[in-house]
């Protein structure tokens, strides 16, 4: 029997969510606050570079799956697939250098503690220590609720910690190591401790790879390259996703607020911000944890308790263009994650966009045809516990640090436009008793049908996380199974 079902929130977990109860035959209203769909998938044009068409949040997602290329090939945009250059890399910037960062790693947790990879970033010590892991005892830092940093500096060490981990949990999580509990952070690895007794015997398992001292020849590429993209955009997916959900008759609503919920038998009824009063059977939240918390707390008291606190990150992105033969060799590969505490660098990321996507170079080169050589470079600025620069001094700050990461001079002289871009609310920071929390909240809502709450805070970091907790929503639909939905376990995205 078709239902009416009110999606409220139009990220690209609220998209999913009204596609997939489309495509079961229901009646879909979509409401989204904002202006515009995809949430941090978005895009931007620079005015000062021809109105170049750039990344304005995610840039990319995550190929370990294949669940998001599947999307894609669905929504008729698998001809605008684009994979990084080849070749190239990411690097990691720490006290010790800029280095390549090392392979057949899972969030920076190396399988080969000895690869020559490795060794150049932690040296001789902290290698040989990281390399003593699968010898202890299997409880160390195993407790449930452990942080990153428990976990990994017990057994792994403080230069794994700090040179390896703790860039990938600030860039790519915007989270602090001490703070971000690990089965949050990557299910995976708290899992395979669990059965393994080792997190390098974990890596090693799901990365593969040669022997602990190779160079990392046969251990697969650097998590940055894992990758693919949408040309010229990642704008084109929340796009495709509104097209398919008009065509199939469902209402797609901008600019329209939920400011409240009540649930006094049958249907739900949906206040907004215009005064108007919508009904549904049946109710997805995909707005923050907070905003389903706050909507709840009268309607459904118990779910509303149990949804766990996970504090929003503020992120401020400087994207750059440059006129700068210099970094035609592309010094940083496609770029750069930056460890806290680097000296002279407040940066936690840098992504040479125009090395890493060839697409971006030929627009650039289209857009600024007399420009002597072109280059796009996104900076990430925002770390657990630090002030955001202001916007009037970190155009400056961004081309200090990108100077330094990128081994190449760049001043003013060298700007051709730029933009600075904030996010408040899309990254969240889980802490200790977050996965245990989402197990609980899981099963509340087992046991009813009309509300549904769906969203990164839940998925995990990365498009695909979010793209993969749909599917199993999908097939539970079409399967149905006792047991509650498990969040699915988060993948290395995209340093934001």
């Amino acid at each position: 029997m078709s239902a009416r079902i009110l999606v409220v929130g139009g990220g690209l977990a609220g998209l999913l969510a009204a596609r997939r109860h489309q495509r079961a035959g229901h009646r879909v209203v979509l409401l989204e606050a904002e202006d515009r769909l995809g949430g941090a998938v978005a895009e931007l044009a620079l005015p000062g570079a021809g109105d170049l068409a750039l990344n304005a949040g995610a840039e990319a997602y995550s190929t370990a799956s294949g669940a998001v290329d599947a999307l894609v090939a669905q929504l008729g945009l698998a001809d605008r697939v684009v994979s990084p250059r080849e070749g190239l890399g990411s690097r990691i910037v720490s006290a010790a250098g800029v280095h390549r960062a090392p392979t057949g790693a899972l969030l920076g947790v190396p399988g080969r503690p000895l690869a020559a990879d490795v060794r150049a970033v932690l040296g001789w010590p902290g290698a040989l220590r990281a390399a003593l892991e699968p010898l202890l005892p299997a409880r160390i830092g195993a407790r449930p609720g452990a942080t990153v940093a428990e976990t990994v500096g017990r057994r792994m060490g403080r230069r794994v910690l700090e040179r390896l981990v703790a860039p990938i949990v600030g860039g790519v999580h915007s989270a602090d190591p001490a703070e971000l509990e690990l089965a949050a952070a990557s299910p995976q690895l708290a899992t395979g401790l669990a059965e393994h007794g080792s997190l390098v015997r974990t890596v090693r398992r799901l990365r593969g790879g040669g022997r602990w001292g190779d160079a990392g020849r046969t251990a697969g590429a650097s998590a940055g390259t894992r990758v693919h993209a949408l040309a010229p955009t990642m704008a084109a997916l929340p796009a495709a996703l509104r097209e398919e959900l008009l065509a199939g008759g469902g209402i797609v609503r901008t600019g329209v607020k939920v400011t409240g919920l009540d649930r006094e038998g049958e249907p739900w009824r949906v206040r907004t911000a215009r005064g108007e009063q919508l009904e549904a059977d049946r109710l997805v939240l995909a707005c923050p944890p907070d905003t389903a918390r706050s909507l709840l707390a009268g309607a459904a008291p118990e779910i509303a308790e149990a949804i766990p606190e996970t504090p929003s990150a503020a992120v401020r992105l400087v994207a750059l263009v440059l006129d700068a033969p210099a970094l035609d060799s592309h010094p940083s590969g496609t770029g750069a994650l930056v460890a806290p505490g680097t000296p002279g660098i407040r940066a936690k990321a840098l992504t040479h966009a125009s090395a890493k996507w060839e697409h971006v170079e030929r627009a650039l080169r289209e857009a600024l045809p007399s420009a002597a050589s072109p280059h796009l470079v996104r900076l990430s600025y925002g770390r657990p516990g630090e002030q955001l620069p202001g916007r009037e001094e970190i155009v400056d700050l961004a081309l200090t640090d990108a100077s330094a990461i990128l081994r190449t001079p760049l001043t003013r002289s060298r700007l051709a436009d730029w933009a600075v871009i904030d996010w408040d609310r899309a990254m969240r920071r889980p802490r200790p008793g977050h996965r245990a929390a989402l197990d609980a909240l899981a099963a509340l809502l087992e046991a009813r049908d009309d509300l549904e709450l769906v969203g990164s805070w839940r998925a995990g970091t990365g498009l695909d996380a979010i793209v993969r907790a749909d599917d199993a929503r999908a097939a539970a639909a079409q399967a149905p199974q006792t047991t509650p939905i498990s969040p699915t376990a988060p993948t290395e995205g995209t340093p934001r």
